[in-house]
């Protein structure tokens, strides 16, 4: 799967991203968290080549990428049924009933909150069969609810069709408890990886993020709180 191979980008003066290596591990949902303004969301249009590095490259690119942006706008009105299909004319039903779709099949976009169009949207996504799966903080303006619905449904989907996920998330806890590997972005342009279990370490997330965490880790939960 997808490689970054001494990848490197700048925004006039500012170095973005320094040599950067990192492999994404097939079938599996890998979040990439870090402090704002570190350059996620500059990856993520490096990867779908709406950027072009410096120097490096990114390697092994799959044909077949879906990408959920943090803001998504249709410029005409739609049902959720007529998004569902715009890349297919078939209805996926399991997609459908895992995200609670089912019964706004037939509403306008518009018609629905915002937690019910966002799940419309990881359904759009679903529907293009993708092998890569991006999507950027797709959960920042959900309520809790809509959150766990959202984070579950994508795991389970995943975890049956195995796809692979590349997903911003600002919440740690999140990010933790749903994903298989983790990326980190500091703001020294560097990108660390390896799987949850390697990074959770109290001491690398708190001077990451500039801040002293607290890691609360037993059989019934996982926590990553500020201190």
């Amino acid at each position: 799967m997808l490689k970054l191979n001494h990848l490197s980008y700048s925004v006039g003066d500012k170095k973005i991203l320094n040599d950067v290596t990192a492999q994404l591990m097939d079938h599996d949902i890998t979040c990439l968290i870090g402090p704002n303004g570190v350059g996620k969301s500059t990856l993520f249009n490096l990867i779908t080549k709406q950027l072009t590095p410096d120097s490096g490259e990114i390697r092994d690119v799959p044909s077949n990428i879906a990408l959920l942006a943090q803001h998504n706008e249709l410029f005409e009105p739609l049902t959720v049924r007529e998004l569902l299909t715009m890349q297919s004319n078939d209805i996926d039903e399991e997609v459908v009933q895992r995200l609670q779709l089912t019964t706004l099949l037939d509403k306008y976009m518009d018609q629905l909150s915002g937690g019910q169009r966002q799940l419309a949207w990881l359904g759009y996504v679903l529907h293009q069969k993708p092998t890569l799966l991006l999507l950027d903080e797709p959960t920042t303006y959900l309520d809790l609810r809509y959150q766990q619905l959202f984070l579950d449904a994508l795991r389970t989907l995943q975890k049956q069709r195995h796809f692979t996920v590349l997903m911003v998330l600002h919440d740690l806890t999140q990010a933790f408890n749903f994903g298989d590997n983790i990326w980190l972005m500091n703001n020294k342009q560097q990108l660390l990886a390896g799987n949850t279990t390697d990074m959770l370490d109290e001491q690398l997330l708190s001077t990451t993020f500039d801040v002293p965490l607290r890691i609360i880790n037993d059989d019934r939960q996982l926590l990553i709180t500020p201190n």
